[in-house]
């Protein structure tokens, strides 16, 4: 039996999720939480299998709950779940651990059969994510130092890289982020949360 708490503020999607898994033999909901804030008080006395994690809620979203959730050392499995296809946003959920990025129209066979995979310690790959608009870690490492006004020269140094290995991972990067210069990427990737 898979344990499952199931994590969103939109009582009516939460509870259509639990209704829709309570059809499935091998999945029990054992849980239910409003909030991040929730989610994380409720881990520790529940212990679930496998957590379904909303990302746009109140007090904590999503990630930020997912965050914190690895600062304390809680590696439950957490599939996110999200209505909007924005591939940052679900970039940094992978970034921070989850094991797969579901979008909230997803089939319910597809749901079941990714909380099955989960459980057994996979990762899945997230669809209708275009894959390049997904950072490397070495672009994300870069991002950070750009971020933090570092000029190329400095950010080969701090990352071990020469100059022009950075030229091109900054290419990339603005590529990525349809965007034609420094300023304009760091203003982007502020809109995205990712600066």
């Amino acid at each position: 039996m898979i344990r499952l708490l199931v994590v969103d503020d939109q009582e009516l999607v939460r509870q259509g999720i639990v209704a829709l898994l309570g059809f499935e033999q091998d999945l029990q909901v054992i849980g239910q939480a409003v909030d991040g804030e929730d989610c994380l008080a409720k881990l520790p006395l529940l212990k679930p299998d496998v957590v379904l994690l909303d990302i746009r809620m109140p007090k904590r979203n999503g990630l930020d709950t997912l965050r914190e959730m690895r600062l304390l050392g809680d590696f439950t499995p957490v599939i996110l779940l999200t209505t909007f296809d924005e591939p940052i946003t679900i970039a940094q959920g992978k970034q921070l651990g989850a094991q797969a990025c579901l979008l909230k129209d997803i089939a319910h066979e597809q749901l079941t059969a990714a909380i099955r995979t989960v459980a057994q310690g996979k990762t899945l790959a997230s669809p209708n994510v275009p894959t390049h608009t997904v950072f490397s870690r070495r672009e994300l490492a870069i991002i950070a130092q750009l971020c933090a006004g570092k000029q190329n020269k400095e950010i080969a140094q701090a990352l071990q890289l020469s100059a022009g290995t950075v030229r091109n991972y900054l290419s990339i990067i603005l590529e990525k982020l349809e965007v034609r210069d420094r300023t304009q990427a760091i203003i982007r990737l502020r809109e995205l949360g990712l600066a």
